[in-house]
């Protein structure tokens, strides 16, 4: 019997059930699907195999899991996550500024392309993945994809295929399209680093051997794209490392990266290392793209000064065009959400990161509540792994989203995604503890 006080459940009886057991909780098939479906995505399929672009093998199943998703939705009785008004917020912005916006083709193909698409994983998630089943088996497809699109890159770096030019410096390219430029590569790679280092701990000795891969092709893939806002993003997410580390390991593992650090610079070559430099002293080898930025920064201001009220999903470069003969994007998310949507665009998109965040720090405490004398300890182990790599992952996000245009892109939706799924993990497992718990929610 469950009790609600202070926002709080209580479990006072326990319930035996063994949540750990898929066919209780969810369809194999459809976890299965969402799976092929992550794979699909990432490693874009479509157009790797000719034969899955011919019949739109990715449509299909996103059209599949979408409909069966909504269905499952409607259908089902579970309290609402408290993602709902913030989600629901933002995403009705986004659909308003679409229809009201200075270049409506340009923001309707935007938000079918990315933001519609891209909020079909989250729901995807929260219709099907109710387990730690069937959300390892969800996150060992994405870890996969990653790998394999790394892997990529390594061997690109390796044969020199992927090198070439740009900027003065030879820089590591993607393999993929959503992927190609060195700058969103090598965020993609850094955006691996999370999963990594919380995941390694709590499992085995081969899935640790898989990770250690994982991580030299994603550290290969941050050095040699030569992207400055990788450099920063990995400086940021190392010092949010050591932040989460006690005081006394705190100090060991601050010597030991000073140590590798000496080690490891006199055999990184002087163009990535005077790439490295350029962030501080803005001077490059070719182009002048520091320029560029404070000039879009300025043109930002001068279109927020006079649209205030937003220009529309994504059309910020048709109106600084218009106003200025300048066409680029903004390269800053946050000016991105402002121009675009305006105050309220960005304070929604804020107040959703903020109730992505803060969830998962509740979920954490619950889960260390609940892992004491559990017998679902390996799966809360991974839980609380998998939740502390999603709030490093947004903060990683919040930190590469000041050097370019991440608004409406999947790493925002794959995230609430992953915290719905983890949510539903928690909630059942408070249900059938043995131990009352007063953290959860």
């Amino acid at each position: 019997m469950i009790s609600e006080t202070n926002g709080g459940f209580f479990v006072k009886k326990t319930v035996n059930r063994n949540f750990s057991d898929p066919k209780r909780k969810e369809s194999k098939v459809f976890v299965f699907l969402v799976c092929v479906y992550i794979l699909t995505w990432y490693l874009q399929l479509n157009g790797r195999v000719g034969i899955l672009g011919a019949i739109r093998f990715e449509f299909i199943l996103g059209l599949l899991l979408s409909a069966s998703a909504v269905f499952v939705v409607i259908g089902s009785k579970a309290k609402p996550t408290p993602l709902k008004f913030p989600v629901f917020m933002l995403f009705f912005l986004l659909a308003l500024y679409t229809v009201f916006s200075y270049n409506r083709e340009a923001s309707f193909n935007i938000f079918f392309d990315k933001v519609f698409k891209a909020s079909m994983l989250a729901l995807f998630f929260a219709a099907f993945i109710k387990s730690p089943w069937a959300l390892k088996l969800a996150i060992a497809a994405f870890l996969l994809a990653m790998f394999k699109i790394t892997q990529e890159g390594f061997l690109g770096w390796v044969t020199g295929s992927l090198v070439w030019e740009n900027q003065g410096i030879p820089r590591l390219h993607g393999s993929t399209g959503m992927y190609r430029h060195p700058n969103s590569f090598s965020g993609l790679a850094l955006g691996c680093i999370p999963f990594i280092y919380f995941l390694y701990p709590v499992v085995n000795k081969w899935k640790k051997i898989f990770l250690l891969v994982l991580a030299l092709f994603c550290i290969t893939i941050v050095v040699f794209t030569g992207s400055r806002t990788g450099y920063v993003g990995a400086a940021l997410l190392f010092v949010y490392f050591l932040w989460q580390q006690t005081s006394r390991t705190r100090t060991k593992a601050l010597f030991f990266s000073v140590i590798m650090v000496i080690v490891v610079i006199p055999f990184i070559p002087q163009d990535y290392v005077g790439r490295f430099e350029s962030i501080f002293t803005l001077e490059e080898k070719e182009g002048a793209s520091s320029e560029k930025r404070i000039q879009i920064l300025e043109d930002a201001a001068m279109v927020f000064i006079d649209k205030p009220w937003g220009v529309g999903v994504g059309a910020f470069p048709s109106v600084r065009a218009q106003m200025f003969g300048r066409y680029q994007d903004t390269h800053n998310m946050y000016l991105e959400l402002l121009t675009n949507m305006s105050i309220f665009g960005l304070a929604a998109f804020i107040f959703l990161v903020y109730k992505l965040i803060s969830l998962n720090k509740r979920l954490q405490r619950t889960l260390d509540a609940l892992d004491h004398d559990s017998f679902h300890h390996q799966d809360i182990r991974f839980l609380n792994a998998l939740s502390k790599a999603i709030v490093a992952f947004l903060f990683l996000r919040l930190v590469l989203g000041a050097f370019g245009m991440d608004s409406y892109e999947i790493y925002w939706w794959f995230s609430m995604g992953v915290t719905i799924s983890i949510y539903r993990c928690v909630e059942n497992m408070s249900y059938s503890s043995k131990k009352p718990t007063s953290n959860f929610l």
